[in-house]
């Protein structure tokens, strides 16, 4: 064992804290980036301060400690640090961050040891927090939203009509956006409710209990919020409730549905504790120092590897001059800084759009939130399905705008020889081709139409049209042998 002051366990740990945040400077980065920009993720720059914060408010205990390096997270660490080397090669930011965050709750936990890590388990957790997560529950919530908004309308008796994600009144139209899911909400909600839970409570399961509460709460709350603005909207004939006041009362009701969770799990906190007793009954102390020498050294090998295995996976640059333009297209398809990327009109009226990515590139990837299949503000989704074409999977979206004009699309993702309309499977794709070194290339292409009358015959229509879509596959070869750079 090791005691916490000694020179020679701060400057191991020191040394392991630099050598991870050296690996995962981009993950990093890139996490501070987005909760500077983003309302919903803010909330991300007070996480470490307050984990920091409960550990130090127990620092008699913690300064009394010593330290019992573990083995046990090593493999943990591993697989952390190859999901880390996974993300990069597929470029999934989110996956490279959550990445970052669970390493360094493994490398504290064989420092530092078990008892340790135990005591300390929820502030390690709490970093969880950190990581800008989350985005993917935006349309599910947005339908639960629209739900909810339906049924209190109806309830109140309101005439109402849905469809998709529009709802109609008899004074107008209301969408249920992006902004109305209510994720913000629910991500502060989580990261309070469990802080709440944790100095509130004592017994686990009541802990467990709070934070479900504090999921469960503002997605029934956001629901009322929604309804509460159609509501208001429809008795103020439209007058209230549809401009910036919309915003203004969603963050008040907000506020108040977080005092009201607080009330509530006041009702049932616990007595406080008292001294959980002193690291003194902890077991007999020797000051061999090697358990430290042997974790903090296999952590670093860890980290080396990685670092390694990750500069072997090459990195496309576009040469300036190479990069493709933006591309104005009429239902709001857009794909940001591909390789190439083409687009035309036929004489029947089908538009036909292309676009192809490295695996692995400077700027811009196959599979991106700044990547949109459609304009999300001027269309809404009225249904999808997969169909196969050739035995590939090749996914149907019929949209409608509100104005009741109709459109459908097909796309597909090609990754090397796979074809899938599934993001996450043509990540994980892109990630084993580069691995792998099969391919460097990813393709993705669209057909789509507006204006019909006959769904059946259109899709037929589009469905043919998909099969004229080739890839051009050898010309992409070629782009990649001739005009592209490799880092």
């Amino acid at each position: 064992m090791s005691d916490l002051k000694d020179k020679r366990f701060l400057a191991s740990l020191l040394l392991v804290i630099v050598t991870w945040a050296l690996v995962y400077q981009e993950a990093l980065l890139g996490m501070e980036a987005i909760w500077a920009r983003s309302d919903t993720f803010a909330h991300g720059y007070f996480i470490l301060p307050i984990s920091l914060w409960l550990i130090w408010r127990d620092k008699s205990y913690l300064k009394s400690s010593k330290i019992t390096p573990t083995w046990l997270p090593l493999p943990l660490l591993a697989i952390s640090l190859f999901v880390n080397l996974f993300a990069y090669a597929a470029d999934i930011n989110v996956l490279n961050q959550l990445s970052a965050v669970t390493s360094l709750i493994f490398i504290l936990w064989a420092l530092f040891g078990n008892h340790l890590a135990w005591r300390y388990k929820f502030p390690l957790v709490y970093l969880l927090f950190a990581v800008p997560m989350g985005e993917n529950l935006i349309p599910w919530l947005q339908d639960v939203t629209a739900w909810f908004t339906v049924f209190f309308l109806k309830l109140n008796g309101i005439p109402v009509f849905v469809e998709g994600l529009y709802i109609q009144i008899p004074t107008g139209m209301f969408e249920v956006a992006v902004a109305c899911s209510g994720i913000r909400y629910l991500i502060a909600s989580a990261a309070v409710g469990a802080l709440f839970g944790y100095l509130t409570y004592q017994k686990t399961y009541k802990q467990i209990i709070f934070f479900i509460f504090a999921l469960c709460l503002p997605i029934l709350a956001n629901g009322i919020r929604a309804y509460g603005i159609v509501a208001i909207a429809y008795y103020s004939d439209m007058k209230y409730a549809t401009g910036a006041d919309h915003l203004v009362y969603g963050w008040l009701f907000f506020g108040l549905i977080i005092m009201l969770m607080f009330w509530i799990g006041g009702f049932f906190a616990d007595k406080e504790k008292n001294d959980q007793g002193s690291a003194s009954n902890q077991a007999k102390v020797n000051d061999n120092f090697k358990p430290v020498v042997l974790v903090t050294v296999f952590s670093l090998m860890l980290c080396l590897i990685t670092v390694y295995l990750a500069q072997s996976i090459p990195s496309i640059v576009v040469a300036e001059e190479n990069k493709s333009k933006d591309i104005n297209i009429s239902w709001g398809i857009s794909f940001q800084h591909s390789l190439t990327r083409t687009y035309h009109v036929d004489d029947d009226g089908i538009e036909y759009f292309s676009a192809a990515y490295a695996n692995k590139q400077s700027q811009g990837e196959l599979v991106s939130s700044q990547n949109k299949l459609h304009d999300i503000d001027k269309w809404t989704v009225v249904n999808t399905e997969e169909v196969l074409v050739e035995a590939k999977p090749i996914k149907l979206v019929h949209l409608r705008s509100i104005n009741g004009r109709e459109r459908i699309y097909l796309y597909q993702y090609k990754v090397g020889d796979f074809y899938t309309v599934n993001k996450t499977k043509a990540k994980l794709m892109q990630a084993w081709n580069s691995l792998s070194r099969q391919s460097d290339i990813s393709e993705f292409k669209a057909v789509s139409q507006s204006g019909f009358v006959d769904y059946a015959m259109t899709k037929k229509q589009l469905v043919t049209a998909f099969t004229l879509l080739s890839y051009q596959e050898d010309s992409l070869e070629d782009l990649l042998k001739r005009e592209l750079t490799v880092e």
